[in-house]
């Protein structure tokens, strides 16, 4: 039974362990606003991309994209139940993480290798040559990839194996990892590598990604024309409603941490949390939960601002993840020196242009008449043509 708290009243005669398990449920997400309206977005685009072959879903680190790609794939198989029975062969979308390169830049050879396993295509073994590639199954029928095979082998398995399942899409997680570490030129290349499995495969790819990921559209013209971008961002206190929205997870979560006595995050603290998690709910979640195991572990009655404070991301940490997510809000926003910017390189601001657009007689009137002087345009050390004065010198005036 719940209780008026929100949470089952037997919880509090559970041991510790059980009442945090309970707290950091991942099953139980909290679908606030902007997690809401970055689904929605998501979901519509990944079923009509509507030509776009790369959908990036960029946001700042701790906003909540994991649980955003979490959430996807858990709705993306609820509605596909039916067909998924009908046609065993298909599977809707197919989720990897980016693995982070541990010395050097990233690796495609594991990065296939994991695209491979989370396929797992049925009928690979008609396709492969166990000896030369290393890539077979054990007597359970699970696909094993052994250590002979080879990059080029793995990257053939996995465009046949996306190409014979055709998923929705193929998401990855931590998609800036692909080009950490790299110079400009084997950024361009990875993204090739991204550019040319869509193309063999036409399954569309979407990366959940930090604000580094404007970098590499920067850098590939091409992927950016074929690129849509969608933004998850963290709360901002420019906003009156952000701020009442980030008070209202606040308040759930104080509901939810099974407590004699609730705590008072939104009524005290709520701007301490926001500022040690500079608007982001993942950040914020995390961060309450190791607060809230700090608690039960001392059989705390409630969660105090000390428990808050032992367990907060450091002012600093908390300064760079705030610039970086500023740097990335202003890249993405179209304020109005971008778009005076735009508007001047394409012409609008000419005033040649618009004299063309408004009054076509006006412009060529004005052409003609600047031919006529560069016709007459006078000579160097050439006087310039007047009427001299007649009957001698023009007398002073007393």
């Amino acid at each position: 039974m719940t209780n008026e708290y929100g949470f089952p009243s037997s919880l509090l005669e559970q041991p510790p362990q059980q009442r945090l398990l309970y707290f950091k449920n991942p099953n139980v997400a909290i679908m606030h606003q902007k997690l809401k309206i970055a689904f929605d977005r998501v979901f519509r685009t990944i079923h009509e991309p509507g030509g776009a072959s790369i959908i990036l879903v960029i946001g700042p680190s701790g906003v909540g994209k994991s649980t955003l790609l979490s959430l996807l794939k858990k709705k993306i198989l609820l509605e596909s139940i039916q067909q998924m029975s009908a046609d065993p062969g298909w599977i809707p979308i197919v989720c990897v993480e980016a693995p982070a390169p541990g010395k050097g830049t990233f690796r495609w050879k594991n990065f296939y290798k994991t695209i491979l396993l989370a396929v797992d295509e049925p009928s690979i073994d008609q396709k492969i040559d166990y000896e030369s590639d290393g890539i077979s199954r054990n007597h359970q029928g699970r696909l094993i990839v052994g250590l002979k095979a080879t990059e080029d082998s793995l990257r053939f398995s996995m465009e046949k194996a996306l190409t014979n399942r055709h998923p929705y899409t193929l998401a990855v997680d931590e998609f800036q990892h692909i080009g950490k570490l790299a110079s400009t030129e084997l950024l361009q290349a990875h993204m090739d590598c991204v550019k040319s499995a869509v193309n063999i495969t036409k399954v569309p790819w979407t990366g959940f990604g930090t604000y580094q990921l404007l970098n590499f559209l920067e850098l590939s013209p091409q992927l950016s024309r074929r690129t849509k971008i969608i933004h998850f961002p963290r709360y901002s206190l420019d906003f009156d409603e952000d701020i009442h929205e980030f008070k209202r997870v606040l308040e759930h979560l104080q509901l939810k941490m099974p407590l004699v006595q609730t705590p008072p995050l939104r009524q005290k603290y709520w701007e301490f949390c926001y500022e040690r998690s500079i608007g982001n709910i993942g950040t914020l979640i995390g961060w309450l939960t190791d607060a809230y195991d700090l608690c039960i572990s001392e059989n705390a009655t409630t969660l105090t601002f000390e428990h808050l404070q032992e367990t907060a991301k450091s002012a600093r940490e908390c300064e760079q993840m705030a610039s970086e997510a500023i740097w990335g809000e202003e890249k993405l926003m179209d304020n109005k020196h971008t778009s005076k910017s735009l508007r001047t390189i394409l012409g609008f601001d000419n005033s040649q242009t618009k004299t063309h657009k408004h009054d076509k007689s006006n412009s060529n009137e004005t052409k003609e008449l600047n031919n006529q002087k560069r016709k007459h345009k006078i000579k160097p050390f050439q006087r310039n043509p007047k009427r001299d004065q007649v009957g001698g010198r023009k007398p002073e005036m007393s």
